[in-house]
């Protein structure tokens, strides 16, 4: 369960336009949450995915917003980026419940586990994609970096600076660094642009990253129950 912390000091925001598909660098507007997805691994590790829907096509952004680490200690970044989401939406999220959502193989139905607070609000996400190295090979990750009102387009500091802050005033900075794409460890776009090109072979770099997939629990309670 994860409740709203509306305090303005724990709430800040940071300085530092694509298709239908959220796969690019940029921020998207007009977003349907469908469905926050709660994925637990046996060692108390926890992400939450985004089941959504962009201009008519669902789809899910997975993996990269973490809230627990190994042995259920929490994520502080990604329990930061939760908060922002609940103070914007106006929720607190409950336990999650199980639901079955198109996202397997071909949009086939699969047994998830849910929250069901933000089902069908809509929203404007900042993503950005991001390349790393893992034992030698290239890694590519679409994340979620930032959350904004879909009317208003302000950000959950805006919204708890009791109008000291004009909403939309971040939205309208990140707009010119939007399609900013990052690269770690080393890597270069060239080199990520190659391996784009190259149809993203496994080996490039010496070895495959480990793709062990974890076992998750079982969820309680039904969905809408």
């Amino acid at each position: 369960m994860f409740k709203r912390n509306i305090s303005k000091d724990a709430v800040k925001d940071f300085e530092g336009s694509g298709n239908k598909f959220l796969n690019k660098s940029g921020i998207y507007n007009d977003v349907t949450i469908k469905a926050l997805v709660y994925d637990e691994a046996e060692n108390g590790g926890a992400v939450i995915n985004f089941f959504v829907e962009h201009q008519g096509e669902e789809q899910m952004i997975y993996g990269d917003l973490r809230v627990y680490n190994k042995g259920q200690a929490d994520n502080k970044i990604g329990q930061e980026m939760i908060n922002e989401l609940m103070v914007i939406l106006d929720v607190d999220l409950g336990e999650p419940v199980e639901a079955e959502l198109p996202v397997g193989k071909k949009k086939a139905l699969k047994d998830v586990t849910v929250y069901e607070e933000g089902a069908e609000e809509l929203i404007t996400l900042r993503i950005t994609n991001k390349y790393s190295v893992w034992n030698n090979s290239i890694m590519e990750k679409t994340c979620i970096t930032k959350f904004y009102k879909n009317d208003d387009k302000a950000t959950a500091a805006e919204v708890l600076s009791d109008g000291e802050v004009e909403a939309g005033t971040k939205y309208n900075k990140d707009l010119e660094f939007a399609d900013t794409v990052k690269y770690e460890n080393g890597l270069t776009e060239a080199e990520v642009n190659a391996w784009i090109k190259a149809k993203r072979p496994k080996n490039t770099a010496g070895g495959s990253a480990s793709t062990t997939k974890p076992a998750f629990k079982k969820p309680v309670k039904k969905f809408g129950k």
